[in-house]
């Protein structure tokens, strides 16, 4: 078949060109420049062993995405995580000395090829993606069809171009298994016999490479640590990416964009089974019905595990999250719906929460099968949104054809949908919400607070302030941005007349059980504002789109004075000091 010539442009739009390795590395000459400080060796080795295997792997993975739609999903995003990763590995390295258990003689002589382990094995982590995840079709120059690419055999052919496709069933972590294979194509010749010199440590660098952790050891701990510290930071979590990725500070992803991608990414990778006996969801061709309590908290241990903080601990906070930022269906004025989910041999009444096909999976060719059995709501009287578990009416089945739920702006029984979001996105009923009735749930930010405080008793015999050790609890977490602020959950809100701390609502997140009396310790401390009246609680008017309400908190009139290193946002604009509260510094 004749093609015409097309040298300038792609011969699909979503074709990319196959670009030099020195092109695309340069666009991460810094982070390159930081791996050159911390491998601190001469120059002609660092050409030889290190900057050769990153032309190598540039070459290799050239613009094509780390994920489909999770971490670093962009063009380029693999050579950037890859990079990422690798520099923070060599961090993280300088805090061991390694081989671990080793006397000074044989730390000192192999501490380069260590080094160099610890670099290897962290830019090859995820060498098999091309190979097992994605499908790559190539053109030639002149834009003629060439076939798939071979990635288990050699680069991409330079002056061609090139098409990505995501495998659709594709099986989590085989990547990592062919990673090995892959590593002569990136490292050089005299690079792998370096390593191979040392059998013990080839052993674990093998197990890394190809995500065999219980067998990597400390190697392994330094790779997967690095990959989560770079993860983190491309989503917006702690930790920070680096190099030219790095975000601002105290910028992070909003928590509704966190939890809709982390969704997307259980769902990619069947950590969420679907449309079976005992699944966590159903998808019926147009919306997913997910088992409202069970696919929550294992979104809220992926992002933990991934160092996502501010996740709320409160299912009933995540779901008006996603209800108000327009992320599920609502039912009416509640974002739980109750539906009988029924197959052959098998039928479940459950809560649910239910998302939009288009919202999770907006490539219609990624979507799951579509159950075969029915689906059909029930009317609920009344829903324990954070446990969400009440008893069902029975209704005559309907098929799935016949079971959608109304869309998101269309009320169920002419009910108003009370977590609409308004111009700015914020609602003061949230304000209100009632303090948890299960027992105490801990959130990573808990964890400063246990490591500082004791019972309440025991606080004053040991010189343990309780009103201290919640004071350096909040300034920590404020230096780490692991507050919400502002949000409409948020226990922190920036005013006009300082940093307002929700009480008593701060307070029971510190110490649930002692919360009074740190509370009574901390206004001991006397670096809050007293009101003219010479209380301690200031009342604030929070202003809404459709309604009116009033809060209640502790008003530090100046947080950076006392919080040295922290950046606070502006004021929140719907919150005013209330008339009656006229006050005076104590």
């Amino acid at each position: 078949m004749f093609c015409l010539q097309r040298k300038s442009n792609p011969p699909h739009p979503a074709c990319l060109p196959v670009k030099l390795p020195l092109d695309l590395l340069g666009q991460h000459s810094r982070t390159v420049r930081n791996i050159q400080q911390l491998a601190g060796i001469p120059p002609l080795h660092w050409r030889t062993f290190y900057l050769d295997a990153l032309l190598s792997y540039a070459n290799y993975v050239q613009l094509l995405p780390a994920s489909e739609a999770h971490h670093h999903a962009g063009a380029g995003g693999l050579l950037t995580h890859g990079l990422e990763v690798a520099l923070h590995a060599l961090r993280l390295r300088r805090a061991h000395l390694l081989p671990q258990g080793a006397d000074t003689e044989e730390i000192v002589a192999k501490r380069e090829v260590w080094t160099y382990a610890v670099f290897s094995a962290a830019l090859l982590h995820d060498i098999g993606k091309p190979l097992m995840d994605l499908e790559i079709i190539r053109y030639d120059h002149s834009g003629c069809d060439i076939g798939p690419w071979d990635a288990l055999t050699s680069p991409l052919s330079p002056n061609t171009w090139y098409r990505i496709r995501f495998r659709r069933n594709r099986e989590h972590r085989l990547h990592e298994r062919v990673a090995p294979l892959l590593s002569r194509l990136i490292l050089p010749q005299r690079a792998l016999a370096w390593l191979s010199t040392d059998r013990r440590l080839l052993a674990t660098w093998l197990a890394t490479v190809g995500g065999s952790f219980e067998d990597a050891g400390i190697l392994g701990e330094i790779v997967q640590q690095a990959d989560g510290i770079s993860v983190a930071g491309n989503l917006g979590a702690t930790g920070g990416a680096v190099g030219e990725t790095a975000r601002l500070p105290g910028t992070r992803q909003p928590l509704h964009e966190r939890l809709l991608t982390g969704l997307r990414f259980l769902l990619r990778e069947n950590k969420l089974p679907l449309n079976r006996n005992g699944a966590a969801g159903w998808f019926d061709g147009e919306r997913l019905w997910l088992v409202s309590k069970r696919g929550i908290d294992t979104l809220r241990e992926h992002l933990t595990q991934e160092g996502h903080t501010g996740i709320p601990s409160r299912n009933d906070r995540i779901f008006d999250e996603l209800q108000e930022n327009g992320v599920l269906i609502p039912n009416g004025d509640r974002s739980i719906w109750k539906a009988t989910v029924s197959s052959d041999d098998w039928s479940h009444t459950l809560t649910f929460l239910c998302f939009s096909a288009t919202r999770l999976w907006p490539d219609p060719g990624s979507r799951p099968d579509v159950f075969a059995g029915t689906i059909t709501p029930v009317e609920i009287e009344t829903v324990d949104e954070e446990n969400s578990a009440t008893p069902a009416i029975s209704q005559p089945s309907k098929t799935v054809s016949e079971s959608h739920p109304p869309d998101a702006e269309t009320p169920v029984s002419g009910r108003p949908v009370r977590n609409a979001p308004s111009d700015s996105g914020f609602d003061p009923i949230e304000f209100f919400s009632p303090p948890p009735s299960d027992p105490y749930q801990r959130t990573r930010g808990d964890d400063v607070a246990s490591s500082t405080r004791k019972t309440a008793e025991g606080d004053t015999e040991t010189g343990n302030d309780p009103g201290q050790a919640f004071l350096d609890w909040l300034h920590d977490g404020l230096k780490q941005n692991r507050f919400e602020i502002n949000s409409t959950s948020a226990r922190i809100h920036c005013v006009a007349e300082g940093l307002l701390l929700v009480s008593p609502g701060i307070f029971k997140d510190f110490d649930r059980v002692n919360w009074q009396r740190v509370q009574k310790r901390f206004q001991k401390l006397k670096i809050h504002r007293k009101t003219a009246q010479g209380t301690n609680i200031y009342t604030y008017q929070v202003t809404g789109r459709r309604s009116r309400s009033r809060i209640n908190g502790i008003l530090i009139d100046d947080p950076e004075r006392l919080f040295e290193g922290v950046m606070l946002p502006e004021p929140n604009p719907h919150l005013a000091l209330a008339q009656t509260a006229t006050s005076k510094a104590d």
